[in-house]
């Protein structure tokens, strides 16, 4: 196959301005005069690179001219029709998280610093009389001698002019709120991405029935999103990879391309991806029986469910392992009767046969009996 599939960075996309042909270009994205996307312009470099080469645009038309297929594939999320470039999955939750990061590192250095062993020594002698000392034995760097730096570590001593002092504030730091406003932020950019706390932050201390809700209005989302994905990428990459292939003739697809009904059904595809995960594996499992039984759900629907798989695949399986479990218990199925208990009756059980048998007819005995021998 020579179906391209390089994932060019958003980034190279970033001229602005008319094309030679008229049509307005808006980061990168050419359009006419409906609105419709007609082309991208690439630049061989990143924004801010430092590169020796001069950046040039080369236009790339959106769709082929013979087949009509898609050249690029823009996966975005748009918030109106003519967005050209769509909305990044971050944008609403970036400032939050930036400040998180920040304030973060500020309780980390804070910390840090309360936790230094610093002394300071006022004299009224001059401080180039007193030798510099500092605790920490071999690999120390030696402290600075510059009259006006003063440095912190563990166990410094740092020599004061005449008159100097030192004060500190209070030390409130690392503060005891610290996780708690965290995890409040962590709240609010969950709610931004529809993703719950204890999920974002991987910490499951809820009860049962709390986190599995938690779970079941993560996957709403992600089910929408894994969607969306694969509709703007999955199925066009697909359907790319098969009408090249049908056409070179490595696949035969008879009225792939004459007929766009019999095209379509051919392109009918179902992309399954990950399973969703169990809190309590006999719930769910036991769940998921009574729906079956109730008509609720589908066999199908719950093996892609519970573990992603797929139903007729696991009865195929299921038939050469039992097969297999069959031939190494001697032929014999372990939750099969066996012959005494299930075709053949027993000597207590042929008896009562005879007895029966005696009442009514001699004949009928002497035949019991002659059975009796052959067996």
């Amino acid at each position: 196959m020579r179906t391209p599939t390089d994932k060019t960075g958003a980034s190279l996309l970033s001229t602005t301005g008319k094309a030679d042909n008229g049509n307005p270009i808006y980061d990168g994205v050419e359009v006419d005069g409906s609105g419709r996307i007609v082309a991208y312009h690439i630049a061989n470099t990143y924004p801010y690179q430092n590169a020796l080469a001069q950046t040039e645009f080369v236009r790339v038309e959106a769709y082929g001219g013979l087949t009509e297929l898609p050249n690029i594939l823009q996966i975005m999320d748009s918030e109106r029709p003519d967005q050209y470039r769509g909305v990044p999955y971050l944008s609403q939750v970036i400032e939050p998280m930036l400040q998180m990061r920040r304030y973060t590192e500020a309780e980390i250095m804070a910390a840090l610093v309360q936790s230094f062993f610093t002394a300071f020594v006022k004299t009224d002698a001059g401080s180039s009389d007193i030798p510099y000392n500092e605790v920490g034995g071999d690999g120390v760097t030696e402290v600075s001698r510059d009259p006006n730096e003063y440095e912190m570590g563990p166990g410094t001593i740092n020599m004061m002019e005449p008159g100097e002092d030192v004060v500190f504030g209070s030390p409130t730091h690392p503060q005891t709120g610290f996780d708690i406003f965290i995890r409040a932020l962590c709240e609010q950019v969950g709610a931004a991405l529809e993703i719950p706390a204890d999920l974002l932050l991987m910490s499951f201390n809820s009860s049962y029935s709390a986190s599995r809700a938690a779970l079941l209005e993560a996957w709403k989302a992600f089910r929408m999103r894994r969607e969306w994905l694969t509709k703007d990428f999955c199925r066009p990459v697909y359907e790319i990879w098969l009408t090249e292939a049908v056409a070179r003739g490595r696949i035969s697809a008879p009225g792939f391309l004459t007929d766009p009904i019999i095209r379509q059904a051919y392109l009918r595809s179902e992309w399954i991806g990950p399973s969703q995960g169990q809190l309590d594996p006999t719930k769910e499992v036991a769940a998921a029986v009574a729906a079956i039984e109730n008509g609720l759900s589908t066999r199908e629907a719950e093996a892609i469910k519970l573990n992603g798989s797929e139903y007729a695949a696991n009865v195929d399986k299921l038939l050469l392992e039992n097969e297999r479990l069959r031939r190494a218990n001697g032929g014999v199925t372990a939750s099969a009767p066996s012959a005494d208990e299930g075709g053949n009756n027993t000597d207590d059980e042929q008896e009562d046969t005879d007895t029966g048998a005696d009442e009514r007819s001699s004949e009928s005995v002497q035949n019991a009996g002659r059975g009796r021998k052959r067996r």
